[in-house]
């Protein structure tokens, strides 16, 4: 992260906005990756929706956005792997974390009513964290990486019988009635999401830094990484497998641990942990979000 951009934290607190700032989200105006970009510079930050991650990371790499929002995690249904993939193939750079709570409700236009919903459409990751209250409910399910079209679609056809799961804040943003709120299965539900940039952010002293590896093919490379971690008491806190997508059965391994990579002791370990590597690319490195 530029200094630029580390000063603007500081003064998002004060209530100053950088107008050079604007952020990539995937979904509609009130969706949880807005209220991210609100969290990490203010409200009054200039935000841009994209119908896909794609278009958030093509955003952030090769135009004038300074910076993304993506998922990368949920606390019930796990890992997002798209946002794995992106982070291999492009040159962006993780700079933030955040941890939101994330509660979902049940949208639909205002002449609709509960029992006249037939199909609910929303992200695999929302309906997989709603399972309970969907099943009950009944109606087809339609999974979707598009929210923001279907949401338009939904509302510009005046539908009563289709539904959309989404946060609250899409209800208000778009004149729509909310049918049921707090519908995921888990109270604590919450979601992990990175803040995306084209530099890292200072040290803080409060760090983590996140990489991906493809180890060579010998007996013992992973437990020479893990142990190179403990050699230099260095906690790790994730451990993620990606298939390559090139040769079957072949995986890359995604490792969040504390401290960042300008220390000393985290320069140290990478160079060791690399001798163990045909490839480690270091995604980035931030300051530590506090969880909920």
């Amino acid at each position: 992260m530029s200094q630029n951009s580390k000063r603007t934290f500081e003064d998002t607190a004060a209530g100053i906005v950088d107008n050079n700032i604007e952020v990539a989200f995937q979904g509609e105006d009130g969706s949880f990756g807005q209220e991210v970009a609100f969290n990490f510079f203010g409200r009054s930050v200039k935000t841009r929706q994209c119908d896909t991650l794609e278009e958030v990371f093509s955003l952030v790499q090769h135009e004038s956005l300074t910076h993304g929002i993506a998922p990368i995690e949920n606390s019930q249904a796990g890992s997002i792997g798209m946002t794995y993939d992106l982070l291999l193939e492009s040159n962006v750079v993780v700079c933030g974390e955040a941890h939101i709570r994330t509660t979902y409700s049940l949208i639909a236009n205002k002449s609709a009513s509960l029992s006249s919903i037939k199909k609910i459409y929303s992200h695999p990751q929302a309906l997989a964290q709603c399972q309970a209250f969907l099943k009950h409910l009944g109606g087809e399910l339609i999974p979707t990486y598009h929210t923001l079209s279907t949401v338009k679609m939904i509302k510009d056809k005046r539908l009563t019988d289709t539904a959309i799961v989404a946060g609250e804040g899409v209800a208000f943003a778009n004149d729509m009635n909310i049918l049921a709120r707090e519908i995921e299965d888990n109270r604590w539900n919450s979601t992990r999401f990175f803040l995306l940039g084209k530099q890292d952010a200072p040290p803080t002293g409060n760090d983590k830094t996140s990489i991906v590896t493809l180890l060579k093919h010998k007996p013992g490379t992973l437990h020479q990484v893990i142990e190179e971690f403990a050699k230099h008491e260095i906690n790790l806190t994730k451990v993620e497998t990606r298939p390559t997508r090139k040769t079957p059965w072949e995986y890359h391994f995604y490792l969040d641990f504390e401290g960042h990579r300008q220390d000393p002791v985290i320069k140290e370990a990478l160079h060791k942990v690399e001798e163990a590597c045909l490839f480690l690319k270091v995604l980035g490195s931030y300051p530590r979000a506090k969880t909920p």
